[in-house]
């Protein structure tokens, strides 16, 4: 018989929504946990979620129920503090969005952090092999639109979250 991984998702919004449905529709993974510091956020998802715990303090429900996932969706400016608590909570795997962080010497603190400790993470980047990119390297793959030496892009919104699919 398969071992059933147990999951806490941190950060409810709607790409931690998508995490949570992915995870609950295989066998394989059981979501244990959700968190998010909304209160109205969480009271909308957590219907959805009846057997998972649910509450506000992510660190606190980590420490608590002892995930082997520690998945988390928030905002970039916040990896190292949740890094540190899938850590402290004995997760093995460690799940989050991207960027991996936000400058090389908090991704090497990260990595240093991670290695240390024996854990893998994986840092989801979902568009990458989406139809739209993949027609685009089909494309410059062909050379059917020359040699590409320089790409310029602009997006609109948040730079961080936008600008690592141009990359």
């Amino acid at each position: 018989m398969s071992k059933t991984y147990r999951v806490l998702i941190a950060g409810m919004g709607k790409r931690g929504q998508h995490h949570a449905s992915a995870f609950s529709k295989n066998s394989r993974f059981e979501v244990v946990g959700i968190s998010d510091p909304v209160p109205a956020q969480l009271d909308k998802v957590k219907a959805l979620y009846p057997k998972a715990k649910a509450g506000a303090d992510a660190a606190a429900l980590a420490k608590e129920l002892k995930p082997d996932i520690f998945c988390f969706c928030t905002p970039p400016g916040i990896r190292m503090p949740l890094i540190k608590t899938g850590l402290e909570s004995g997760a093995k795997l460690i799940a989050y969005e991207k960027p991996m962080a936000m400058s090389m010497t908090e991704a090497l603190e990260i990595r240093k952090a991670v290695q240390a400790a024996g854990v893998k993470t994986v840092v989801a980047h979902q568009h990458r092999y989406g139809p739209h990119y993949s027609a685009v390297y089909d494309l410059i793959r062909s050379g059917a639109i020359g040699r590409v030496h320089t790409v310029y892009g602009t997006a609109v919104g948040w730079l961080m979250h936008l600008m690592t699919h141009l990359i």
